[in-house]
């Protein structure tokens, strides 16, 4: 009797145990809604309307069409705080993980980026040079990369295993607003090989980890952004309005990723006046929905 009274208490204990982790889990998360429920200035120059929970972009373009360095920006409004010695810097001291796939990120690139934007705050609030002390904006700029985790993978196996190992004490960072993936097409070649005549298996990694991505939305309400090369040529010349996603974005991933994605970016370059030119797709809208952006990327960043 006292062993099944030791044994029914253990399991009263570790039940308690449970329902406390998953209140302690319901709590981070509903606090991280209560942060950031939606990105409203982060990088308007390419997405007007803001960035919402939830939201899956894809961006989707040639090599040089700037999909990477829309991400570098990005991470930089997104590390930045808000306010900063009485300077309102306009960012949103978040915590973002950025998978990068490709080996293509330069932490140069990204100090450059944020340090920009301080320097042309501090120039837009007149605030003279002898009143901030280099070394202070350097100190910034560490606190900043501090929310940003830096992960690289060199297979689609290394992407899956990333994505399941991400643990429960990151993820539930209340300030984790988004993860980056560059790029979600990194293996596609490779895992088309590997698989040979199966067209599952070719797409088994692929499917699993949009599997995993999808319950990683769903459990913290994240936002995924991934960038995506154009593998594929367009089959022709038509670029009316009506068809334009038709005709330039041709899908060759699992047909899950597609459908997880809610808001598509097709960029092309435009060589007569070096800039990128994107056009904006909801997935599932009308074409009253669609946009199109131009925009340059500068020494200072996307202007």
């Amino acid at each position: 009797m006292i062993k099944h009274g030791v044994h029914v208490t253990c399991t009263v204990c570790t039940q308690n145990l449970f329902l406390k982790l998953q209140l302690l889990l319901y709590l981070k998360v509903l606090s991280r809604l209560q942060n950031f429920s939606t990105f409203e200035g982060v990088l308007p120059s390419v997405f007007k309307d803001g960035l919402h929970r939830k939201d899956v972009i894809e961006l989707y373009g040639g090599e040089g069409t700037g999909k990477s360095e829309i991400l570098l920006n990005v991470v930089a409004a997104m590390i930045l705080p808000k306010i900063w010695k009485s300077i309102h810097l306009n960012g949103k001291d978040a915590h973002v993980i950025y998978i990068d796939n490709d080996y293509k990120f330069s932490m140069i690139r990204l100090v450059t980026i944020i340090e920009s934007k301080i320097y042309s705050t501090l120039q837009e609030e007149e605030i003279q040079d002898e009143e901030i002390r280099k070394e202070d904006i350097e100190n910034l700029v560490q606190k900043c990369l501090s929310n940003l985790t830096l992960i690289r993978c060199s297979s689609s196996s290394e992407l899956l295993i990333t994505l399941y190992g991400l643990n429960e004490s990151m993820l539930c960072d209340p300030n984790l607003a988004m993860i980056l993936i560059d790029s979600i097409s990194a293996f596609y070649w490779i895992d088309k090989c590997n698989g040979g005549e199966s067209l599952m298996a070719q797409e088994k990694n692929m499917m699993q980890i949009t599997e995993v991505l999808q319950k990683l939305i769903k459990k913290f309400d994240l936002i995924i952004i991934a960038t995506k090369c154009a593998l594929f040529k367009r089959r022709n010349q038509d670029y009316s309005a009506n068809n334009r996603e038709q005709v330039d974005h041709q899908e060759f991933l699992c047909r899950s990723w597609g459908q997880l994605v809610t808001h598509r970016f097709l960029l092309e370059k435009q060589a007569l006046t070096n800039s990128i030119l994107c056009h904006c797709i909801p997935i599932g809208s009308s074409e009253y929905d669609r946009s199109v952006i131009q925009f340059k990327i500068t020494e200072n960043g996307i202007q």
